[in-house]
């Protein structure tokens, strides 16, 4: 009777350190608003700019503040016309930004014909 209770312990503890752990470790996504103190930092963005066609492109940086790689990185805008209709959205992504690294990205937007007039960061990922 003991030893089923001992191991009945043992496993609940088991669980709680798996939980702990488990828990402990689903803070890696990030959204940045452009801060110094956010894990994932937008730098700058050096252009943005149509092709010709109905792409439209997004180039900046982007920084890992912190001390540990992130295995996954996407970066998204929202793309607007004139009027302020968003009619698209740009995005890239990474694997494997180094821990206090930086990512010179190029997010591609695809505006279904329309004219992009502007661009706001919606978020950046990290995982």
């Amino acid at each position: 009777m003991k030893k089923k209770i001992i191991n009945c312990f043992l496993l609940m503890l088991v669980g709680i350190t798996f939980l702990v752990f488990a828990v402990g470790s689903t803070d890696s996504t990030t959204t940045s608003t452009g801060s110094s103190s956010d894990k994932l930092e937008l730098v700058e963005v050096t252009s943005a700019y149509n092709d010709g066609y109905s792409s439209y492109y997004i180039e900046g940086t982007i920084k890992n503040n912190t001390d540990k790689e992130y295995s996954y990185v996407q970066v998204t805008f929202n793309l607007y016309d004139e009027n302020g209709a968003q009619v698209g959205t740009a995005i890239d992504n990474i694997n494997h930004l180094d821990a206090n690294g930086t990512w010179k990205f190029k997010a591609l937007g695809m505006s279904s014909g329309n004219k992009v007039s502007s661009y706001k960061l919606t978020e950046i990922t990290g995982w």
